[in-house]
C-alpha cells in the first residue's frame, strides 16, 4: 500500500499547481507546470513510475522475500566490508 501511495501521490504531486510541491517546483524553475514552457511534459520519471507500478500490479511481478539464511549471509558480508573499510582507513 505504501508503495502505491508513493508511486501515485508523491511522485505526481508536483503537477498540481496549488500543491506545496507544485508551487515550490514552479517557483524554483521559474516556469509553470502546464502550458507553454511548462515542465510537466519533460518529467519522465513522474509519468513512468505510476505506469510501472500498475504494470507490476497486473502482472504480479514482485520482490521475493529473503530466507533467514540469505539475510544472515548478507549481514555477514556487510560486516566484513565494514571491517575492511575501517582497516583501510587506519592504514
Amino acid at each position: 500500500l505504501s508503495r502505491c501511495l508513493e508511486d501515485s501521490g508523491t511522485i505526481t504531486s508536483n503537477f498540481i499547481p496549488w500543491n506545496t510541491c507544485g508551487a515550490t517546483m514552479s517557483s524554483f524553475l521559474k516556469c509553470p507546470q502546464w502550458g507553454a514552457g511548462g515542465y510537466a511534459p519533460f518529467a519522465i520519471l513522474n509519468w513512468c513510475n505510476p505506469l510501472v507500478s500498475i504494470f507490476y500490479g497486473f502482472t504480479g511481478i514482485t520482490m521475493k522475500e529473503m530466507t533467514e539464511e540469505e539475510y544472515q549471509k548478507i549481514l555477514e558480508e556487510r560486516e566484513a566490508e565494514k571491517a575492511a573499510a575501517l582497516k583501510a582507513m587506519e592504514a
